[in-house]
């Protein structure tokens, strides 16, 4: 084979050659609002008692459509506060994400995505000062879902809803006139950074 022959192949299978799978790393920092379950709020409710919720997700999206993500976020006065005292749930969770990502890796795209986790809650009550200060940390379980919109390569929002769920009863819940596990879902939006 000729010399031209050689390159001209070599140029043709180099441009059809699939562009090689690139792996995303996202830092979401988020605020958002619990809602139902056990946290006694309609969203609307919710947010109008401003009883929101903050926090991070760190994520990994392989090349394909498959990825890993580490949630944490803290609802602070989750059951209401009074003058007595104040309330507060923290969330930790590993989760597996499914998400297809429209318009590719790079650039602008968009990537529904669907995950599902293990963790823990931890729940808090304080009345009194301090005085009498109840908490419970239990394995815990999460399913959810949402839309990724990127308007560049490195920065996107995250509009996110997932519902957790205690695997055995919060010990405490009855004393706040609610009983058996605590569940509640959480709306939230969040700003992602994507390296």
């Amino acid at each position: 084979m000729s010399f031209r022959r050689t390159l001209a192949l070599s140029l043709l299978l180099g441009v059809m050659a699939p562009a090689a799978a690139r792996a995303d790393g996202m830092i979401i920092p988020f605020v958002g609002a619990n809602f139902g379950g056990k946290s006694g709020n309609e969203l609307s409710d919710a947010i109008g008692a401003e009883r929101f919720d903050w926090g991070v997700s760190l994520a990994y999206m392989g090349g394909g459509v498959l990825g890993l993500e580490a949630d944490i976020a803290r609802s602070p006065d989750f059951f209401g506060k009074t003058d007595l005292g104040g309330s507060s749930v923290l969330t930790a969770t590993g989760n597996l994400l499914i998400g297809i990502p429209f318009g590719g890796q790079k650039g602008i795209g968009v990537r529904p995505y669907a995950l599902v986790g293990l963790g823990v809650i931890r729940s808090k009550v304080d009345a009194f000062g301090d005085v009498l200060s109840l908490d419970n940390s239990k394995a815990a379980w999460d399913i959810g879902g949402g839309v990724m919109l990127f308007f560049g390569t490195h920065v996107g929002v995250r509009g996110d809803l997932r519902y957790f769920r205690t695997f055995s009863a919060v010990d405490f819940i009855d004393v706040i006139e609610r009983t058996d596990r605590l569940d509640f879902a959480r709306g939230s939006a969040g700003l992602i950074l994507r390296f």
